[in-house]
Order: structure tokens, then C-alpha cells, then sequence
């Protein structure tokens, strides 16, 4: 008797809806992809039971002829492949032909659709993948699926379902992705007599977000487009600023020519990017939308589609992580401590100031020379406007806004404020004023930013300003890290660690950056290997070398409960406002709070 046999109908058939049909959200999504791809304006989702009992999708796209709709229920039938070439350049988000035949194999199915400008349409009922019954009869035109008692024929599958409002938080989820990556089709999802969500026409992405999450959400994210012509790459981000922190990754949603993923590419590229700017196991809140060739995205790697294989991936990953960090690199926003509304960030031209002759010798680096020497890279620095402006009537308002559009660009030497400070709190804390309010700043994670960037620079321009010790210093490392430290030596090197073997598992440090205490070394070092071994099992070198930054920078800054006299103060803020990221420190904790001068007034009664 052979051991190989062909698999009944029936059985292959559940086989196919296991693949698709992972649970009633997974329908959901079938079904509106569907839609999209046949046009649609808009998209009505309907559920009871959290998509156990019913799912309803109605939309007025193209519909069916009634052959087409007898077609839709074989597998492998579609109408959006000609020629096996096409699966190399898919442009429509459903392709496989098996999503309407896996659904109607695990539950009752009743279709309703008609073609634009028809006469007539279509009904089918169909059962466990048996059809019960087509008529034809006059209908909207567009296409209605009705899909009840969702594996009502598989009990053991049914069993695993999870509870309704688990089951609706899935289709919410799908329902969401798709309204913000088509903002210009209406979507309603209904559960019961609720909405769960209502969104009309929108004009762009911007819009479909304000419609889905509400202003303060979007108050509080980065928006920044870039484009690369030659990769044939097109990138829109919004993404928050780094005082939102999530701990998972369900508030980011990623977009590549429409078709909702989690990629991890993508994942890590975000990782990247915010990296020195978000603490370790937090996420930023993010709407990412990817645009490229079809030839240079294969989607045809995943049952669900949830999955897709960049061709020159690198690159993808590469432009994701750069015009995130854009984004958070041109953003100056000062959070206020209460209502979270924020200053206008503006940029301006490098600022100079007068460092101190002397702070604690040896805790603060030398100051670049007036002129960079060459190879020197020093980017873009940028201040905050902390302008306060006063409430105006609505005509009063309009009549400025158009004076400052004819205007141009602001002029910064009029419109900033410098921020003034005031004295210290428990000689931890700067307190400072401007036109706008208070501000607080931490003045060890202020420094820290300062140094991190400074050190940041110099290596870049290859000219880290390093000391000989007077002693070499030996550490003995563990076994771990005596197996890892001669693929770390030159990046060692090039923050300004001489590193040398000098028996056994231990080795001899005879350079370390100029801002760092002699004392400080060994204990940073060792820090920095701790660390390492902490986190990563396999070695990345992109995060050593940040750490190491970052580490440098908070060993050599000044420390809490450290009094500070006025010229100090003066410095530090000065140096903080030219920092690329002035409200973060690189391990992510905030540098800067504010208090609103609006909110000062509502608490002595004065508005």
C-alpha cells in the first residue's frame, strides 16, 4: 500500500483556512484588503461576539460579475495574477486566491455583490465550502460578505479562540491599520451598537491620524519625508518625541506600499535611531510609510502577508534609520510639565559662548577651536524657541499669521529668548526662566548630552582629544569578555582607549579620552564590558560603540549635589541648546521640563 496519498478536498481545505484563518480578525483583514483592491471608497466592518458570531464587510468597490462570483470560492482563483512574472511585482494587497474558499470552509458565507453600472447582481450562501444556493437579484453596487459562526465546523479550533473583547481588540487592530494607510477611503467598524471606529475621507495621512488617535497623540510626534530617488524609495514618519515611551511594540505601524507588516528590518532600524535617545526595553509611539518599486518587495513569503522581503534590504533598513533619527534630530520641542502642549522648535546657526577657565579640572573637555580643523564634523545645531506668545483676538491672530508668512523666514536674533538661569536647586537642578516660563534642567544629564555629542564629533573627525597615563591600568576581565576584547580593541581605540594584552585575562590600558579622571577609567571600562555581557549575547557593533559614547559622556560629566556659579550655568545651558537632541540624554532620561508661564498664571488666578 503506498504511504503517499492525496489529501481529501475537505482536509486540504482546512488546511488552507489554518494558513488564512487564524481567528475572526484574520477574516476581517482578508476581507478588507479585498475591498481596497477593488476600489473601494468606502469600507463598513460589522461584528458580533467579537467576530465569532458575525462579521459583515460591505463596500462600494467594483463588485463582481455573477461568474466572477462563483469563481471567488475556488482556490487558487483570482483576478489580480496573469503571468508567474507577476508574482515578482505584486501591486494589490490580495493575490494568493485562497482567502474567500479557507473562509467558507470553516464557516456559513452569504455574498451579495454586483458589478458598477450592472443591471443585476449576485447571491451566493455557502456552508463548510459547500454552496447551498445562487440566485440573482438586484443589489448595491459593491459587494456585501457576510461570514457567521466562524468555525462552527472545527471545534477544536474554535476552543482556542480567546475572549470577545480579546477577539475585537485583533480586528480593531487590522481595522486601524488600514484606515491609516488609506486615508482617503471611509472606514466604520461597528461592534454591536458601538462604533469602535468612525473615520470619513481624509485629505492626507496627517488628517486620518488626528481622525484615529486625536490631537495629543499627534502633538506629540515628529513628522519628516524623505525621498531617494535612486533606490526608488519614498519614506513618511511620524514618530514620537522620545518623553513618549511604550513598553511593547503594538504603537508601531509599519506601511510598505500600502500592505500593513511588522518587519525586522524595520523593527531594528527604529532601534537604531532611537538608540542613545529612548531608555533600554522602551518603545516610541510610530506610523512609518514605506513606498517602493514592487519589483524590489517580495510579500509572497507569509500565508497572512504580515511578512515581506526587501530586495536590497540594507538599504531599506539603512534609510529607515536615518530619517528617523532626522526627525528626532530636528525636533527641539520642550515638554511642559502639565498640559503637554509644547514650544515651536526653530533652528539657528551655531551660537558661541565663553567656556569657563576652569571646572573641576579635567570634567569638562576642551572647546573646538573657532574655526574646525579639517575632517572635522560638526552637524547642524539647532536652538529652541521659547518665544511666549500673547492671546490675540481671532482677527488680530489672522492679521499676525500673514504678517509673519510675508515676512520669511523667523529672524532668531529677534524671536529667542534666551533662557535665563536662576540659581540651582539642591545644587542638582538648574532653574531658569524665560518669556515663556520656567525650566528646569538636570545638570548632570545636560552635561552628559553636551560631552556625548562633543565626543561624537571628534571621532567622526578622527581626532579624539586623548590622555596618557602616567601608569598603565590593568584590568582582569572574565572569561567572557577575555574572548570578546580583541574584536573590541579598535573601536576601543577609536573613543580614545589604548588597550593592550598583558597576560592571562588581563589587559593593560595606557590611553583614555582626555575628559575622563584617571580614576574613572577603570571603572568605566569595566562598566561598558558589564554591560555588554548584560545584554547582548551576540555582539553588535553599533551598540558598542554608542555605549562606550554614552558611558564616556556620564562618567566625565558634572554629578548632582555639585554647585555651580552663574558663568557655569550660563555655559552648560548655552552648550545644551547647540546639542543635535537637547531634551534627552543618551540613556534616554528627559534633561529638560518645563512650566508654562500660562499655567503659572492659572495657578495664582490670574486667567
Amino acid at each position: 500500500m503506498p504511504k503517499i496519498s492525496v489529501l481529501p478536498e475537505t482536509v486540504a481545505n482546512h488546511i488552507a483556512a489554518g494558513e488564512v484563518v487564524e481567528r475572526p480578525s484574520s477574516i476581517v483583514k482578508e476581507l478588507i484588503e479585498n475591498a481596497i483592491d477593488a476600489g473601494a471608497g468606502m469600507i463598513r466592518v460589522e461584528v458580533e461576539g467579537g467576530g465569532r458570531t458575525r462579521i459583515r464587510v460591505t463596500d462600494d468597490g467594483e463588485g463582481m460579475a455573477p461568474d466572477d462570483a462563483r469563481l471567488a470560492f475556488q482556490r487558487h482563483a483570482t483576478s489580480k495574477l496573469r503571468d508567474p512574472d507577476d508574482l515578482f511585482s505584486i501591486r494589490t494587497l490580495g493575490f494568493r486566491g485562497e482567502a474567500l474558499p479557507s473562509i467558507a470552509s470553516v464557516a456559513r458565507v452569504h455574498l451579495e455583490t454586483q458589478a458598477r453600472g450592472a443591471e443585476i447582481g449576485t447571491s451566493i450562501r455557502i456552508e463548510a465550502g459547500e454552496i447551498l444556493d445562487v440566485r440573482e437579484g438586484a443589489f448595491p453596487e459593491g459587494t456585501r460578505i457576510e461570514v457567521e459562526d466562524v468555525f462552527y465546523n472545527v471545534p477544536a479550533r474554535r476552543k482556542f479562540l480567546r475572549s470577545e473583547s480579546y477577539e475585537l481588540s485583533q480586528i480593531t487592530g487590522h481595522a486601524t491599520h488600514y484606515a491609516l494607510a488609506f486615508p482617503r477611503i471611509r472606514f466604520v467598524l461597528k461592534s454591536g451598537r458601538y462604533e469602535q471606529l468612525a473615520a470619513p475621507p481624509a485629505a492626507d495621512r496627517r488628517e486620518r491620524i488626528f481622525q484615529v488617535f486625536g490631537p495629543d497623540l499627534l502633538d506629540e510626534m515628529v513628522e519628516h519625508r524623505r525621498e531617494l530617488r535612486g533606490a526608488g524609495l519614498k519614506l513618511h514618519v511620524f514618530t514620537s518625541r522620545p518623553h513618549v515611551q511604550k513598553y511593547n511594540r503594538n504603537s508601531m505601524y509599519f506601511f510598505v506600499n500600502g500592505r500593513a507588516v511588522r518587519e525586522k528590518a524595520l523593527f531594528h532600524a527604529y532601534s537604531e535611531a532611537y538608540r542613545n535617545v529612548l531608555p533600554a526595553k522602551v518603545f516610541p509611539v510610530t506610523i512609518l510609510y514605506v513606498e517602493a518599486r514592487p519589483s524590489d518587495v517580495d510579500v509572497n513569503v507569509h500565508p497572512a502577508k504580515t511578512e515581506v522581503r526587501f530586495r536590497r534590504s540594507s538599504v531599506v533598513h539603512d534609510a529607515v534609520r536615518d530619517t528617523v533619527a532626522e526627525a528626532l534630530r530636528s525636533d527641539k520641542t520642550v515638554i511642559p510639565m502639565t498640559d503637554g502642549t509644547a514650544a515651536s522648535p526653530y533652528s539657528e546657526p551655531r551660537i558661541r559662548s565663553r567656556v569657563p577657565e576652569s571646572w573641576d579640572a579635567g570634567t569638562i573637555a576642551r572647546e573646538p577651536a573657532a574655526e574646525p580643523p579639517p575632517g572635522a564634523v560638526y552637524g547642524e545645531n539647532r536652538v529652541l524657541d521659547l518665544t511666549f506668545r500673547e492671546e490675540q483676538s481671532t482677527a488680530g491672530a489672522g492679521a499676525a499669521e500673514a504678517a509673519e508668512e510675508a515676512a520669511g523666514p523667523p529672524d532668531f536674533d529677534r524671536v529667542r529668548r534666551e533662557i535665563r538661569p536662576l540659581g540651582q536647586l539642591r545644587d542638582s537642578f538648574i532653574v531658569a526662566a524665560d518669556a515663556s516660563g520656567l525650566v528646569v534642567i538636570d545638570q548632570h544629564v545636560a552635561h552628559e548630552r553636551v560631552l556625548f555629542e562633543r565626543h561624537e564629533r571628534q571621532k567622526a573627525g578622527g581626532r579624539i582629544d586623548v590622555q596618557k597615563l602616567l601608569t598603565p591600568i590593568l584590568v582582569e576581565l572574565s572569561p567572557r569578555q577575555a574572548s570578546r576584547i580583541e574584536s573590541l580593541v579598535p573601536e576601543l581605540a577609536s573613543n580614545g582607549f589604548e588597550v593592550s594584552p598583558f597576560g592571562g585575562r588581563t589587559v593593560a590600558v595606557s590611553t583614555a579620552p582626555a575628559m575622563l579622571k584617571a580614576g574613572q577609567v577603570e571603572a568605566l571600562l569595566r562598566e561598558t564590558l558589564d554591560g555588554i555581557e548584560r545584554e547582548e549575547r551576540n555582539l553588535d557593533i553599533d551598540t558598542f560603540r554608542k555605549k562606550v559614547a554614552a558611558t564616556v559622556a556620564c562618567h566625565a560629566a558634572i554629578k548632582i549635589n555639585h554647585p555651580l556659579d552663574d558663568v557655569k550655568m550660563r555655559w552648560l545651558v548655552d552648550e545644551l541648546m547647540k546639542t543635535d537632541v537637547p531634551t534627552v540624554c543618551p540613556h534616554g532620561r528627559p534633561i529638560i521640563i518645563r512650566y508654562d508661564l500660562r499655567e503659572i498664571e492659572k495657578a495664582f488666578k490670574r486667567v
